[in-house]
């Protein structure tokens, strides 16, 4: 048996994947990835058709009373307006021992189901940023006949299972690009993602509505803000009692 293989939930036909579209993410930097796939496959209805199945899968789910029982690695599909989407959800990530097989299996399934191009997301540390607004930057993955009207990532690293897919896509022969946006580094980041959905509709000439990223992203910062104070708060307490105790040798 396969250790990385698709297990479909409905019988697909090679033909219904072919020309389509593939969007993927994963649980970097501000879970920018993540967020923003996740985000285009629910906020568009997508039909899951499938998920990923691995030797190492991880021992986690959830349940939705419209989507029911999650798997760690979701395909989802669908055809809106002239165009056919197929995004993969990572609601986890692969285990080190297999990220490189994993893929590699994306990027060989794709092609041998015809897939045209891909679309990749990912965050990127604000440090590098040129400009203050400067959203995001992108790389291209062969000819995909995109341009974006963006500075790209030149010179730099990206690093884990971003950068396997980006390699095995590209090494497949499939066009693409990855498109990489300034984001909070070590919190979940809406906002980031809402970018990253407001270019890939652009792209596709389709209207992805981002309301809901843009609301959790305001609960977020409302609590970060709120921890802030909080610690804030707190620092000054501790620094008031600290000279109200003195010791006598």
């Amino acid at each position: 048996m396969p250790s990385v293989e698709v297990h479909y939930l409905r019988r697909i036909d090679r033909k219904e994947l072919e020309g389509a579209v593939f969007i993927t993410g994963y649980q970097g930097f501000g879970m920018v990835g993540y967020l923003a796939s996740r985000h285009i496959a629910y906020e568009l209805k997508l039909e899951r058709i499938g998920f990923i199945k691995t030797r190492y899968m991880p021992e986690t789910t959830f349940y939705n009373e419209s989507r029911g029982v999650a798997y760690p690695f979701e395909l989802y599909y669908g055809v809106i307006g002239d165009k056919k989407l197929l995004v993969l959800v990572n609601h986890a990530t692969p285990h080190p021992r297999e990220r490189t097989i994993y893929a590699e299996f994306i990027g060989r399934w794709l092609k041998e189901n015809g897939v045209l191009k891909t679309i990749l997301i990912g965050g990127l540390d604000p440090a590098i940023r040129e400009k203050s607004d400067e959203k995001y930057r992108w790389i291209p993955l062969g000819d995909a006949g995109i341009k974006l009207d963006a500075p790209t990532l030149s010179d730099r690293y990206v690093i884990g299972p971003l950068a396997l897919t980006m390699m095995f896509t590209h090494a497949y022969g499939i066009p693409g690009i990855v498109i990489l946006t300034y984001t909070e580094l070590y919190r979940p980041d809406p906002r980031a993602s809402a970018v990253a959905v407001e270019v890939i509709g652009k792209i596709l000439e389709i209207e992805i509505n981002t309301k809901k990223l843009i609301e959790e992203a305001s609960i977020i910062e409302a609590l970060e803000k709120e921890r802030e104070r909080l610690a804030k708060t707190i620092e000054g307490e501790v620094g008031r009692d600290r000279h109200r105790y003195t010791m006598h040798v």
